[in-house]
């Protein structure tokens, strides 16, 4: 009887101390199902993390009043270049190549980023605004890529 106790005790000790428990075990065990073709792994997308933000802050571009596009424009770069970054880390990982209508798009949308800075009146409302297009049609681009 007291050998039993031990080693209910040392089993209930050595679970606690360093067992893992089952979801964590099973979660672990996933990516590898995945190598085997039975389950994919689940990949964590920065830049679709970050779609929701961007969708919002284009809207605000969109809908700002022509003196209010001015003020926009200090932080813009600094908002649109990591979710830019991201999109590309993506594909990457995903082992995807750009077609050349990707890459016609993003360039259209880093030449935007170069020329806004010096633009303002009226120039800068209108690139802003065909700016944001060119924005929303390469995040549907890449959203629908990362979706297949």
């Amino acid at each position: 009887m007291r050998l039993a106790t031990v080693l209910v005790g040392l089993s209930l000790l050595a679970a606690a101390c360093g067992g893992r428990r089952e979801e964590g075990a099973e979660a672990e065990r996933a990516p590898e199902r995945g190598t085997e073709g039975t389950a994919m792994p689940s990949m964590r997308m920065p830049s679709m993390d970050s779609l929701p933000a961007v969708r919002a802050y284009l809207d605000s571009v969109v809908r700002a009043e022509p003196g209010e596009l001015a003020a926009l424009v200090a932080g813009h770069r600094a908002r649109i270049e990591p979710m830019l970054t991201a999109m590309d880390q993506d594909m990457k990982a995903m082992n995807m190549t750009a077609d050349a209508a990707w890459h016609a798009l993003a360039d259209s949308v880093q030449a935007d980023l170069t020329a806004i800075p010096g633009l303002s009146g009226e120039p800068l409302v209108l690139r802003l605004r065909a700016h944001a297009g060119r924005m929303r049609r390469l995040l549907q681009r890449h959203e629908a890529m990362m979706r297949m």
